[in-house]
Parts: structure tokens; sequence; C-alpha cells
């Protein structure tokens, strides 16, 4: 039986300045590539928080491999938390820290263990594939906005998280640099499971990985399905964000 990476169980939640209620129930199977899209609005970047656990639901639950954010002490939250890698919106790097650095900053904090050489290698190793090798010394002021959110990439992926979450990562990049990131994350599934969770804003190749896709409207699910059955029965408003 597959396991399931995610749950949103009987999810609730006012949505600020809404009239209308998020209300979702939602599973992602492990090693499952889930697009999310929708308006602006519609609850897409919520599922992302709710999954990482920056947000409690005011009624339901949220479970990541069985086990539930709300329940547990604050060590057990912590492991739950490490097999989970997350890059949304805002980079969220420091801003006294190389690209590299913030990159190398997980491992050194939660793998001691590991000499200098081998965060070395794992860090450029991560940075080369994604195509800042040539930018791991600059700080986030000196970098661009898609530098910044491969990084942000990276250093979410540099303890080889089960779970993925990825909001809206297409912003900032161009055609080259999309078409990487593309080949990066379908490098790390064929080597081992890897759940994502991801947004798109606007159509991108991006979209081409995904398993399974999810519409959301004014914070409900209106559509669940592969690619191509949304691509032949959706409306117009959720179609243009798959072609």
């Amino acid at each position: 039986m597959s396991r399931q990476a995610v749950v949103l169980e009987r999810v609730r939640m006012d949505l600020v300045g809404r009239s209308t209620i998020f209300a979702v129930d939602l599973q992602i199977t492990d090693g499952e590539w889930l697009l999310l899209v929708g308006p602006s609005g519609s609850g897409k970047s919520l599922i992302l928080e709710l999954a990482a656990g920056l947000v409690t639901p005011d009624e339901g639950r949220v479970l990541l491999f069985g086990k539930s954010w709300a329940d547990g002490s604050e060590d057990q939250r912590t492991a739950l938390r490490l097999q989970v890698g997350t890059a949304l919106q805002r980079p969220g790097l420091l801003s006294n820290m190389t690209l590299f650095n913030n990159v190398a900053l997980p491992l050194r904090y939660h793998r001691s263990a590991l000499t200098n050489r081998d965060i070395e290698e794992t860090v450029n190793n991560h940075l080369d594939r994604l195509g800042l090798l040539s930018a791991k010394d600059r700080f986030p002021a000196e970098a661009t906005a898609g530098e910044l959110r491969r990084a942000a990439i990276a250093r979410a992926m540099v303890m080889d998280p089960r779970l993925l979450l990825l909001d809206d990562p297409a912003e900032g990049l161009d055609v080259d640099m999309t078409g990487r990131l593309c080949r990066y994350l379908e490098e790390v599934r064929a080597g081992r499971p890897l759940a994502i969770m991801m947004t798109l804003r606007c159509w991108s190749p991006l979209g081409e990985g995904a398993d399974r896709v999810v519409a959301l409207r004014d914070g409900h699910i209106v559509m669940d399905g592969s690619p191509s059955a949304l691509r032949e029965a959706a409306d117009a408003e959720i179609k243009r964000y798959l072609t």
C-alpha cells in the first residue's frame, strides 16, 4: 500500500480579508509530484505553509508521513521538520552569509559529524547542478532574483528531504535555468523517493514534471487529476495555468 507523505484532513481556516473559508481535504503519496494551481488568494501557498508546519489550522489536522505537527515533543517536531525542504516566496537567505554558506548552514547545524570537506563537496554538488557554482561566493544583496531562488532550493534540498515544498519556483528564472531546475528535480527523483508539492502562478515547463494537478478557487479544491485530464476538462480560468 502506498504511504501518504502529506494528509490535510478536514482542514478549515478563515482566509484573512476574505469572506470565504479555506476548506480542504488533500493527500499526496510518498514520491508523488503534486502541482497546485489557481487564482491569487485561492489557498495554494497556504497548503504549503500547512504542510511545512508554519501554520496551524483552525480545524482538522495535518499529517506528514503519518505524524501530526500538533503532536509530540519539540525534538520530535524537529526530526519531522528535517524531512521537509521548503523554498517559499521569500528565499529567506541570511544577508551576512554567501550563497555557499547559506546552503551549507543546515548541514553544519544538523550534521555535525560531517567534515568541512564533506560539506563543501555536498554543497558544491547542489550548486553546480543548479547553475550556481560561479555565484557561490556572492552575498544575497549581490545575487539576482533567480540566483536567490535557486540558492533557496539548494538549501532546501541539501539535507536530502523526503518532501520538497516549492512556492512558484519558476519566478525569476529564464528558460535555460528553468530547464536546469527541471532536470535537477528529475535526477533527484530518479535516484530516490521525493514527494514534491509545488505552486505555479502562471504556466511553466516545470509543471510538465507533475504527476497530478490540484486546482483551487476561493479556498476550495475544484479539480484534482492528471495534467492531461485537467487540460481537457478545466474551464478557461484554470486551463491557462496548464498550457
